[in-house]
């Protein structure tokens, strides 16, 4: 279990995006509200667009669809802010707020806060069924040639046939206090004018439990998410990894 404590802060965090999740029930959505919500924070995120989704159907007779029900639970539009460093998506029983220019937890409340807030007082859900929070860290290690252990604290014997590999991609999944949690740890290709070593620390925590959406109670569980993730991200890094980031 990870107690209540404040993350370390840096100077320059790892994390390249952290996106917050809520997912409810949709049967009472219907096609105005994504206009009704953007009213709601068009003031601070302007720039529009409508997201498209091309339906696929198995059965042979699609006339049988319900009709006025969302087919696909998935954002409908998607708002920037003008600085682009932050981004809403809105849709049937989903909101979404991703933080592209991460600087810390308090900086990206405000967002978590204003999508839930505008989405419960026009679709007025009657259940939340997933909060989540998930942060993908990227780390640039210079070195070309580097025991990879000095860094992360993923302890996997290698065997000697694969001692050679060019990559990879190891997924654990866990739970803590009622809270599943996806790490994904793998290498990723890097940029032309980038050398050494590129690796993502991808870590995703939600709860799946149904309750009566509030604000307050999605905030709290999006904020104890944040603990657990950053909980498991110190435990995995090691100080060479704090050292990059710039330990404030």
């Amino acid at each position: 279990m990870f107690k209540r404590a404040s993350k370390p802060k840096y100077r320059n965090p790892a994390v390249k995006e952290a996106i917050f999740e809520a997912k409810f029930n949709y049967d009472s959505f219907d096609s105005a509200m994504p206009g009704q919500i953007f009213e709601l924070v068009k003031s601070k995120y302007p720039h529009k667009q409508d997201v498209k989704h091309e339906l696929i159907f198995l059965e042979k007779d699609v006339s049988s669809q319900p009709s006025g029900m969302p087919k696909i639970q998935a954002p409908l539009m998607r708002v920037r802010s003008s600085d682009n460093s932050e981004l809403l998506q809105f849709g049937p029983g989903i909101i979404v707020a991703n933080r592209l220019k991460y600087t810390e937890w308090e900086d990206f409340l405000p967002a978590i806060t204003q999508i839930t807030n505008s989405y419960l007082d026009v679709a007025s859900p009657k259940i939340t069924n997933r909060v989540g929070i998930r942060y993908i860290n990227s780390f640039l290690i210079s070195e070309p040639n580097l025991n990879i252990f000095d860094y992360f604290k993923i302890n996997i014997d290698i065997p000697q046939a694969l001692s050679t590999l060019n990559g990879f991609n190891l997924v654990f999944e866990n739970v803590v206090d009622s809270f599943c949690i996806r790490t994904r740890f793998l290498t990723d290709v890097l940029a032309p004018n980038e050398v050494g070593n590129k690796f993502i620390l991808d870590i995703d925590c939600y709860t799946a439990s149904d309750f009566k959406p509030t604000t307050k109670e999605i905030i709290n569980l999006a904020e104890r998410a944040h603990e657990i993730v950053g909980g498991i991200f110190e435990e995995i890094i090691t100080d060479k990894s704090r050292v990059l980031m710039g330990s404030k």
